[in-house]
């Protein structure tokens, strides 16, 4: 056998293996849905069969796993029922990043620089590395602990932000952006229990070793200035700078405001801030 087909063979192998773990997880799964069904009253096991698509000796041996007996049918459900739901698995997540890659992959071959294209790159490396906290990999050695690979979530998830700011930047004229942020900003600045940030000085470090001082702020129209006694910094915000600065500027905000005292808060404000008005968006059904 030559070596190409013995890793072909081998990889082969290793995806019946990984799916074998898959059905098995699902088996889980499935037992616990089965169970739950039958406890919230549905004591049917030729119905239960049927939604789940199994054999009754299937259900049976799923009620049998998870402890319920068929002596039980005729039983009272008392109290409220319990929490729905199933914990989050990393191969579950995993095959989600799986699809969201392969619909990104396609597409960055096709037009790498689409913002929303990013977005779904990041998002489904995002995914991915999610699968790989809640099941690090077995296979590939040392350094798959979560405070290694969390690290790499946050900076997917500064890639999503980046890229939708840019598709947002693209997509909309400066009188909405400016008139979006200042919305934003008095409406975290209405609830009483958050500051908002209206500027920053920010210390550089060029890659000459030189440092300079830049002040991030807003001009009376609310758009973001950048200004500096350095020659080496120019004027002027394009729109992504202005998403991206304000981004910023409320995330210092946050942390300030973790650290501030309770008499510089007020009660929560329950009314809604001043010029607000409801939106709604609607979503067609499947009736339509």
């Amino acid at each position: 056998m030559t070596e190409a087909k013995e890793a072909a063979r081998i990889a082969a192998l290793s995806e019946l293996i990984a799916w074998a773990e898959r059905r098995e997880r699902l088996s889980e799964d499935r037992a616990d849905a089965v169970a739950a069904a039958w406890r919230t009253g549905t004591r049917n096991v030729a119905e239960l069969a049927r939604l789940a698509r199994v054999t009754r000796d299937t259900v049976y041996a799923d009620l049998a796993a998870r402890a319920i007996s068929l002596g039980s049918r005729g039983q009272e459900i008392s109290g409220p029922p319990k929490a729905g739901g199933i914990p989050l698995r990393g191969e579950s997540v995993r095959t989600v990043a799986r699809i969201a890659d392969a619909v990104a992959r396609p597409a960055f071959t096709h037009d790498p620089d689409d913002p929303l294209v990013r977005v779904t790159l990041a998002a489904s490396r995002a995914l991915e590395t999610v699968a790989d906290v809640l099941e690090p990999p077995s296979d590939q050695g040392p350094g798959w602990t979560p405070r290694e690979t969390l690290p790499g979530l946050a900076d997917e998830g500064e890639k999503l932000a980046h890229h939708s700011h840019r598709a947002l930047a693209a997509n909309a004229e400066p009188a909405e952006l400016t008139a979006s942020t200042d919305s934003r900003r008095q409406a975290v600045l209405h609830t009483g229990r958050h500051a908002v940030a209206d500027g920053a000085s920010v210390t550089l470090t060029l890659p000459t070793g030189e440092t300079i001082t830049l002040q991030v702020g807003r001009d009376e129209t609310g758009w973001t200035h950048l200004t500096s006694d350095s020659p080496l910094v120019t004027d002027g915000a394009d729109s992504l700078d202005h998403l991206e600065a304000q981004a910023a500027l409320q995330t210092l905000a946050r942390i300030a405001t973790r650290h501030l005292t309770e008499s510089a808060l007020t009660k929560h404000r329950k009314n809604a801030p001043p010029g607000s008005h409801l939106r709604t968006r609607t979503i067609p059904g499947n009736e339509d």
